[in-house]
């Protein structure tokens, strides 16, 4: 128990107890342009070119999923090539760059191929079952499709999932062989492939496209995957494996111990969030900062937190408040979609401009950018 007595000493009692926020670096206070739906660097060449016309204050641009060669953690689009040297120069203009990382690892890759895959099965980083219901690693399927395919997009989710999405494993972040291995393969990111200043990491629930392993059949007990008394979620009647692992995949503790998933699912976002942003200040030498989808109490120590896909709306805008609030109490300070995190991000099918501020600028009748008069006011304080 906390006993306060009142909310401010509660607050700093709670955040003395589970570690104190994270200090973001200074440049991650600026305006942040984020967007899913990048066809080429092109776009963000170009989209970088028309903020600095239309003067809109902005420091931070982002990558999602697009820059990956077919969603794969590492490998650059061929799309994409231009991109590294495009970083180079909008951080020697001063602007800073975030790109995405989801945890899970495709494992359909040609053997000597992929290396993040390769390096991770002889380091023995990856989610399995317990030996005495299986060796194989409990494969799921997230963003990275199969090699030599072209996806339909006309069909179906789930079909798309079925037929194009690769086996993916996900790695068990409490093994401190797995922080060496993320680390790894971040440094060689940075130094071989692409600069960055801060990391986004994603579908870190862990979020899967299929219900507990691929076909769906979980091995164990299964009182783990459907227990006798569910939250009364829209999905009670899937059970606690739906769009994520199988309860009864099993990992280790930091000591060794071996666990089921079913006993540590709401820390894998937590334990993915430590060793990135022990990657990101060795690997640039700076603060930098990391945003995580999923969180846990203390979680704020090494990160910050987007309050999910917002709608551009003012009801959006009012709700954000209650969530900054929040998640201040729980000791994340860092977070948005608006303050003091302040990112922009476009959804998949919308315009590039859309959202940016440059669909606000002046139309030569002196109609007022919003976003750039904001953006000069938040900077007059900073």
């Amino acid at each position: 128990m906390v006993m306060g007595p009142t909310p401010e000493v509660v607050v700093q009692q709670y955040t003395a107890l589970i570690g104190r926020p994270v200090l973001p670096a200074y440049w991650s206070l600026g305006f942040q342009l984020c967007r899913y739906g990048y066809e080429n660097d092109k776009d963000i060449s170009d989209l970088y070119a028309d903020m600095k016309t239309a003067g809109i204050p902005y420091d931070v641009q982002y990558a999602d999923i697009d820059y990956m060669e077919r969603q794969l953690d590492f490998v650059l689009d061929k799309d994409f090539q231009g991109l590294p040297a495009l970083v180079d120069r909008m951080r020697g203009e001063g602007m800073k760059f975030i790109f995405i990382l989801d945890p899970a690892i495709s494992g359909n890759e040609t053997a000597g191929s992929y290396p993040a895959f390769d390096r991770g099965v002889q380091d023995d980083v990856f989610i399995k079952w317990p030996p005495t219901l299986s060796n194989d690693i409990v494969w799921g399927k997230v963003w990275p499709d199969y090699p030599n395919v072209t996806v339909n997009t006309s069909l179906d989710w789930d079909t798309q999932v079925e037929l194009y999405r690769s086996y993916a494993a996900f790695p068990d972040f409490f093994l401190s062989r797995t922080a060496d291995w993320w680390h790894r393969e971040i440094s060689d990111f940075y130094h071989n492939t692409m600069k960055f200043d801060g990391l986004w990491i994603d579908m870190n629930e862990p979020a899967s496209f299929v219900h507990g392993t691929v076909g769906g059949k979980c091995l164990g007990d299964p009182i783990y995957e459907k227990p006798p008394y569910m939250p009364p979620l829209e999905s009670k009647h899937m059970g606690l494996s739906h769009k994520t692992l199988c309860m009864n995949s099993q990992q280790f503790l930091p000591d060794g111990t071996p666990v089921k998933h079913y006993d540590v699912h709401t820390l894998y976002g937590w334990s993915h969030t430590k060793p990135t942003y022990d990657a990101l200040l060795n690997v640039t030498g700076e603060r930098g900062i990391v945003v995580t989808r999923s969180t846990y109490p203390s979680s704020g120590k090494w990160a910050g937190h987007w309050l999910g896909d917002n709608n551009a709306s003012w009801d959006q805008l009012y709700k954000s408040i209650i969530g900054m609030m929040e998640f201040s109490l729980f000791g994340i300070s860092y977070l948005g979609a608006f303050y003091p995190y302040s990112r922009n991000h476009n959804g998949l099918g919308n315009p590039v401009s859309m959202k940016s501020g440059v669909v606000w600028a002046a139309d030569g009748e002196g109609v007022q950018d919003p976003t750039s008069h904001q953006g000069r006011i938040s900077f007059a304080f900073m």
